[in-house]
């Protein structure tokens, strides 16, 4: 029920009435009664003053209650068509992902060689579109809780405001949360492409070299040529795509399996890296000089700390520089402040200052010597990254020296 206020001329025409009354009543009645009238008339007069002043009131009360009402119900709409904007958004991001997917599985079937590894990274692609589906159905749940708070806010006017602000700085975190996930899954849709491109570009060299050494071989076959030479460049194409997609593998192996830390010995893993590098030629060409100062064992993954050392070391081997009459490779390992320290340094032919930019890229190679695919280096990156660390380059321009510094948290 809603009071309405009573207009100012009607209370004023009713005192007037009132008073023409009581006069004529004075005046037909004894003057012993005139100060009891006076007196009767004085309450009469203010009892119409007060109540349409309480009236008065009550109707002003009213309409600053509906205001606010107002207020609060244009403000709970706001909030919510902001809410159902960022779903939107939300959900046109996860429509771009699925467009993103259906390419890249398009892809994969230009490159036979590559087809495992792009099944495996489709998986993860979807494992990580799962993620971003089940943290959309957690902002579902916020906001069906908004909902919730909608229909009840007439009863709990109060609440409202610490309601909305808690539910708004959930809200932030959640999007804060689905940013990053979103920046962490368009990383790797970049380094997919990218893998994706350069991988078909590089074994396209050594699948056209196959087609030519096939055909010439054929021509001097039927001529009766000798076609021993011809055979020796084709398996030199063959070992050379078989190492190209080994590395692959292993750039596969390194990203897709978990890290498997144990506790071993430094040198154990040295023993098998240059045992490994015993079929670089120009092993004996190089004077190698080992500095572990760790005698106990640590707790780090074995296989991925070996591809560190035997890609730095082969590196440092392959581009020596024949024209010196000293040609070294020093490398150093030790620990400082829970940090593993690796240095591979040597005096070989350097890397252009030009060069420094982009030499841990993936298929990169820094020298015109074909001395193979550029995985090696990009390996060493994406492992330590893996294992929470870092690798750099120093080249000294003026001692012409090349150091490459990995370093990575362990536990002693």
């Amino acid at each position: 029920m809603v009071l309405q206020p009573i207009e100012a001329s009607a209370i004023q025409s009713s005192m007037v009435n009132s008073k023409a009354i009581i006069i004529s009543y004075l005046f037909e009645n004894e003057a012993s009664y005139l100060t009891s009238t006076i007196e009767t008339i004085s309450l009469i007069v203010l009892s119409f003053g007060i109540f349409g002043i309480a009236f008065s009131f009550i109707n002003l009360g009213s309409n600053r209650i509906k205001r606010h009402n107002d207020y609060l119900e244009s403000l709970v709409k706001d909030r919510t068509k902001t809410l159902e904007e960022k779903h939107n958004q939300l959900k046109a991001q996860n429509d771009a992902y699925r467009e993103a997917l259906s390419l890249i599985q398009d892809q994969k079937e230009e490159i036979e060689t590559a087809q495992q590894d792009l099944l495996v990274k489709n998986k993860d692609l979807k494992e990580a579109f799962e993620e971003i589906q089940s943290q959309n159905e957690l902002l579902d749940h916020e906001r069906s809780k908004l909902e919730q708070a909608k229909r009840i806010i007439q009863g709990q006017n109060t609440k409202l405001m610490g309601i909305a602000r808690n539910l708004d700085q959930q809200v932030q975190e959640r999007t804060k949360e689905l940013s990053v996930s979103n920046n962490l899954l368009l990383e790797k849709n970049k380094e997919l492409d990218e893998f994706i491109y350069k991988s078909a570009h590089d074994l396209r060299g050594p699948i056209a070299r196959f087609k030519g050494l096939s055909q010439l071989i054929q021509m001097e076959y039927e001529q009766g040529n000798d076609i021993s030479d011809h055979l020796r460049h084709l398996n030199h194409s063959a070992n050379h795509m078989d190492s190209m997609l080994k590395r692959l593998s292993n750039v596969y192996e390194i990203s897709a399996r978990p890290i498997s830390p144990q506790r071993i010995n430094i040198d154990i893993i040295l023993e098998t890296v240059f045992d490994r590098l015993k079929t670089e030629e120009n092993l004996n060409n190089v004077s190698i000089e080992l500095n572990n100062e760790i005698k106990e064992p640590i707790q780090i993954d074995p296989s991925l700390l070996h591809l560190i050392l035997k890609n730095l070391i082969g590196n440092a081997v392959r581009f020596y520089d024949p024209l010196k009459l000293k040609k070294w490779v020093k490398v150093n390992i030790e620990i400082i402040d829970k940090q593993l320290m690796i240095s591979v340094k040597d005096n070989g032919i350097g890397i252009k200052k030009e060069q420094h930019e982009n030499i841990f890229n993936l298929f990169y190679v820094g020298s015109e010597l074909p001395k193979g695919p550029g995985l090696g280096l990009y390996i060493c990156k994406i492992i330590t990254k893996k294992l929470n660390g870092d690798i750099n380059l120093n080249y000294s321009e003026v001692e012409k020296e090349t150091e490459f510094k990995a370093s990575i948290p362990i536990a002693i």
